[in-house]
């Protein structure tokens, strides 16, 4: 979405006739010239013929439909109007090169000044828009071929920078055109036109830069699944371009009546002090109207000043002096630069606005800096001028409307939408991400069992490799449980093992030292041991990163009973809880940070994220938990995990395995995944458990192969189904299918997706058993019997519960006092 040259009907790209003969010449001219030279550009270098005749023609229909819907903008000098054909431009510069795009730009504005348009206008203005984007589309197209702009191998320094660039020419050379013939109208100065006319719509540019961009680079690499991810920030800038032409028309509005209200205050004052000699009633009415008039300004909730003509204070309402911290006896027959300093507004700001208002009698609309030297909260002021009956500038009327409120709401609403882009997005890396992880990780895991006994090096070189690409899942799943609160995969855990492991973990190779006060029978958990173990990562890192010279960190765990209690803002149901207490010995968190720190992006580090609280805050929530933090400063600080106890118990269960689990040797499984890659590696780590493997592409094709073994008297004895399967039937679909031809298969459900639901719930969608990627050859021998054995229970009559399991980025410990410190 960008400003089209073509869409300002009411610019006055001609000289009118009051003015100079000069000036006149000089517009036409000026005029003439661009449409010369663009419609030079058009006559040579528009394709003659097309290679890619479909896609042309789509552009060509694109650019036609987009351009006829417009958002009409107010200018000072007439309107504009925005339209999303520039997308439409950068796609076509992308994919097919500057000359169809310039044809398609061209198109577009031709569409924008004929249809739906209030009024007609000559044809030179047509001709001037058509010329001036054909100007702006070539210079645009010579900067992205200079830079060596590519979209076939998509990077930061073949695609990004060029792109950048490109958008910022095609910004600066179509609005100073046109910013050019505006001056030249109306003798104003062309960088003040091109500043105040066309300054605000350069991120409408980059945005439809970026759009087109990610709409080439999908169509060219026929993702078409990504188009609707290109729309979210497109739509996004046109909803908020269209409500701040509404705020705009609304605060014109208001101001006006302001303006409109002091003028005729004004008026009435200069009567009253030109007419002394007056009757007494006469002078009891004008002060009667002055009274009035002062109990409406100083009702109104934004501060109103009133200047004259030579820029002194006349009227200051009490809104004004709170939001300068100033009384009006201290600002009255003042300068007005006295009440903008205080606001936080330069001398070279304010003075050029004073200037503005009162010299030339242009509106203005300006805000402080309230990072500056002297900070204050975000203002923002429109000055309106006053005029006399001859339509002379008599003073001024300046409107200040504290908007750090509302600067803060859209600063959080677009954090929002930018969170809510970001877990899409991770949801989709997350899935392509651990399909490829686990090649690699698979991979690994077979070429351990292929190391001879003796060569350690090799198998200590294989082991950190392995854990290397675990831990590269660990991030995936941080962003997607920071940014879609992903859901836990809980199991009957010990708090022990885990908490000991991660926080040994943490802490090897520093200065720190953690010391366990540990419960006697400490109750188990239902919980992930995966989110849980990165909440415990990052409260200990955070422990010792507060101990910069070293020391011991605190680390109980301890069994509680609480009755209806709240910690940190989340209210805890009465019951049983396992309470992990982490407590350092620093330097402690300040009353002013203390109520912030989990908030997303709040970090008093100098090279924190801000995000290692709010992500252990979101996952101990999404366990019906809570987190607390009390601290002193000088004392360090102290942070309680609350989790709910587990109402069952941990039990051995290898006998269980023994009795219920034959041999593998020459069992039947059905493996169904549509990644190639995937189930070759996956065939191979089950053909090395002893399994015989059989391979399906979709759930429907899986479906066929089960049903054909069935008919044949060769059954499957276990099947695995991914759960996602793009374009075709999926996992979830395909096992109510292979439960109506046999009930009693053991089915496990694997997954890229970390935080999808069925995971955390596999049994509430008739899954026997859950095998997250990437996973290893131990992890799919755990799924497999683990899934063999609740189909098992299943055809008793009872389910049990999946055995416990540590977190994936840390590997198990003989026991719990001495756990292994490799990752």
């Amino acid at each position: 979405m960008a400003l089209e040259a073509g869409s300002s009907s009411s610019l006055g790209l001609i000289a009118r006739g009051s003015e100079p003969p000069s000036r006149t010449v000089a517009t036409a001219l000026y005029v003439g010239g661009i449409i010369a030279v663009g419609g030079a550009l058009l006559a040579a270098l528009a394709p003659r013929t097309y290679p890619s005749p479909g896609l042309a023609l789509a552009l060509l229909c694109a650019a036609i439909v987009l351009s006829i819907y417009k958002l009409r903008l107010p200018l000072a000098n007439g309107v504009s109007t925005l339209t999303l054909t520039c997308v439409v431009d950068f796609v076509a510069l992308l994919m097919s090169g500057v000359d169809l795009a310039m044809v398609l730009a061209a198109a577009g504005v031709l569409v924008q000044c004929t249809v739906r348009v209030r009024r007609s206008q000559p044809l030179y203005k047509t001709a001037f828009s058509i010329a001036s984007v054909a100007i702006a589309v070539q210079a645009t197209g010579w900067v992205w071929r200079a830079l060596g702009g590519s979209i076939e191998q998509p990077g930061f320094n073949e695609t990004v920078v060029p792109l950048s660039a490109a958008a910022l020419t095609y910004f600066v050379v179509q609005t100073v055109l046109v910013a050019g013939a505006i001056s030249l109208t109306s003798a104003s100065s062309l960088p003040r036109s091109w500043h105040r006319e066309f300054l605000w719509s350069a991120p409408s540019y980059f945005v439809s830069a970026v759009v087109g961009g990610m709409i080439a680079i999908i169509v060219r690499h026929d993702a078409y699944l990504l188009v609707p991810l290109a729309a979210a920030p497109l739509y996004i800038s046109y909803r908020a371009y269209q409500m701040s032409v509404l705020r705009i028309e609304e605060e014109r509005r208001h101001a006006q009546e302001l303006a409109t209200m002091v003028a005729a205050a004004q008026e009435a004052l200069a009567r009253a002090i030109q007419s002394e000699s007056a009757l007494a009633a006469e002078k009891e009415r004008l002060a009667l109207a002055k009274a009035r008039l002062a109990v409406t300004v100083q009702t109104i909730r934004d501060g109103v000043i009133s200047v004259d003509r030579t820029g002194s204070v006349l009227l200051m309402n009490e809104a004004a002096q709170a939001l300068a911290s100033m009384s009006e006896s201290e600002v009255v027959d003042r300068p007005a630069g006295a009440v903008f300093a205080a606001l936080g507004l330069s001398a070279a700001t304010y003075e050029a606005a004073l200037h503005g208002v009162l010299a030339d009698g242009q509106t203005v609309r300006l805000q402080n800096d309230p990072g500056g030297a002297q900070p204050s909260r975000l203002v923002e002021v429109t000055g309106t001028p006053t005029r006399d009956a001859e339509g002379q500038v008599t003073g001024a009327v300046w409107v200040v409307r504290d908007v750090s409120d509302a600067a803060r709401l859209e600063h959080e609403r677009s954090k929002a939408a930018r969170l809510e882009s970001l877990g899409v997005l991770a949801g989709g890396l997350a899935h392509d991400f651990n399909n490829i992880l686990i090649g690699v990780v698979g991979n690994l895991s077979l070429a351990q069992t292929m190391v001879r006994p003796g060569d350690t090096t090799l198998k200590a070189r294989l082991t950190h490799a392995e854990a290397a690409c675990v831990r590269a899942r660990g991030v995936t799943n941080q962003l997607l449980t920071f940014s879609k609160g992903g859901a836990p995969v809980k199991t009957t855990a010990s708090v022990r093992e885990l908490v000991v492991e991660c926080a040994r973990f943490a802490l090897s190779g520093s200065a720190v030292a953690p010391r366990f006060a540990v419960d006697a029978n400490l109750w188990a958990a239902d919980l992930d041991t995966v989110q849980i173990g990165q909440v415990i990562h990052n409260l200990v890192l955070n422990a010792m990163q507060a101990m910069a010279g070293g020391g011991v960190v605190d680390v109980m765990l301890q069994n509680v009973e609480l009755g209806s209690q709240s910690f940190g803002g989340a209210a805890l149901l009465p019951g049983r809880y396992v309470r992990i207490s982490v407590q350092d010995s620093g330097a402690g968190i300040g009353p002013d940070c203390l109520s912030h720190i989990f908030e997303p992006y709040f970090t008093t580090k100098e090279k924190g994220s801000g995000l290692g609280l709010a992500i252990s805050y979101s996952i101990v929530k999404a366990h019906g938990g809570a987190i607390s933090v009390e601290s002193e400063p000088g004392r360090g600080a102290r942070f309680s995990v609350y989790l709910p106890a587990s109402t069952r118990t941990l039990g051995v269960r290898a006998q269980n395995r023994a009795e219920t689990i034959q041999s593998r040797n020459g069992r039947r499984v059905l493996l169904m995944d549509d990644d190639i890659e995937v189930a070759d590696v996956a065939r191979d780590m089950l053909e090395s458990l002893g399994y015989v493997v059989a391979l399906a592409a979709s759930g429907q094709h899986a479906i066929e192969q089960f049903s054909d073994a069935e008919a044949r008297g060769e059954p499957f004895d276990l099947v695995i189904l991914d759960l996602t399967v793009p374009g075709n039937m999926g996992g979830r679909e395909a096992v109510q299918h292979i439960r109506a031809i046999r009930g009693d298969v053991p089915v496990v459900v694997t997954s890229g997706y970390a935080d999808d639901a069925v995971l955390a719930r596999f049994a509430d969608y008739g899954f026997d058993g859950v095998l997250p990627k990437p996973f290893a050859i131990p992890d799919l021998r755990r799924a497999l019997e683990e899934a063999q054995i609740t189909a098992l229970r299943t055809r008793e009559g009872s389910r049990p519960q999946p055995e416990a399991a540590l977190p994936a980025f840390v590997k198990p410990a003989r026991s719990p006092e001495s756990p292994s410190p490799h990752v």
